[in-house]
C-alpha cells in the first residue's frame, strides 16, 4: 500500500527479530497499529517511518557502571567482569577517575568493553610528572573509579567513536593524547 509501511514491515523484520511487541515497547507504538501498518490496513506517514527506523538504527545507551571503586592491587580482570554486569563483550564507552574523582581517561570499545579496559589500565602514563614525584609505571596505579557506558552498537555502527569524541572535545582528560574528532555539520539545504 505505501512505502512506509513497508519500512516499518523491514525494520521490524530485520531490527527487531519480527516480534512486534518488541518493536512496540520500543517505539511506543501500540502492536495493533504495527500490525495494521505492517499489513497494509492503513498507510504510515513517513515521518512515522522514519521515526521507527531511527529507533531501529540509533541505540540506547546504558548506565552499565558510575564511579564504581577500582583497586590496583586486586585482580584485574576478576573487578571489571564484577562492574560489567553481563555488557563484556558489548562496544561501549569507558572513563578512568582518580582518587578526587576526576576524569583522567576516556576510551571507547567497538566490540569487548572487557578487553579493552583492561588493555587501557596496562598501559603506561605519558604525563609529565614534577621530577620529586614519582611517575606511576601503569594507569592502574592512577585509577581509582571507573565508569562503563554500553552504547548498543549495530552491526555496521561507530558509535563508540563518536560519543567518545565528543566527551573527549568536551572534558579533555589528562591522560588523553588526542580531544577528539568531530565532522562540521553543514546547515540544511533549503526545500525548493
Amino acid at each position: 500500500m505505501s512505502d512506509s509501511n513497508a519500512v516499518i514491515r523491514f525494520a521490524i523484520k530485520m531490527y527487531f527479530n519480527g516480534d512486534i511487541k518488541e518493536a512496540a515497547q520500543a517505539t511506543g507504538y501500540t502492536q495493533t497499529q504495527l500490525r495494521r501498518w505492517g499489513a497494509d490496513e492503513v498507510s504510515a506517514r513517513a515521518d512515522t517511518a522514519r521515526y521507527i527506523m531511527a529507533v531501529a538504527l540509533i541505540p540506547e545507551f546504558q548506565v552499565v557502571c558510575e564511579h564504581t571503586p577500582f583497586d590496583e592491587n586486586e585482580a584485574v580482570a576478576s573487578q571489571i567482569h564484577g562492574m560489567l554486569h553481563g555488557h563484556h563483550d558489548q562496544p561501549g564507552v569507558y572513563a578512568f577517575y582518580d582518587s578526587f574523582c576526576r576524569l583522567i581517561y576516556i576510551g571507547k570499545a567497538n566490540s569487548s568493553l572487557k578487553s579493552e579496559i583492561i588493555d587501557a589500565l596496562g598501559r603506561t602514563v605519558d604525563v609529565p610528572f614534577p621530577r620529586s614525584a614519582s611517575r606511576p609505571a601503569r594507569r592502574k596505579s592512577v585509577v581509582k573509579y571507573i565508569s562503563a557506558y554500553d552504547v548498543g552498537g549495530k552491526d555496521h555502527s561507530d558509535y563508540p567513536k563518536h560519543v567518545e569524541s565528543l566527551i573527549l572535545r568536551i572534558s579533555k582528560p589528562a591522560l588523553n593524547k588526542q580531544t577528539g574528532n568531530l565532522t562540521k555539520v553543514l546547515p540544511r539545504k533549503p526545500k525548493a
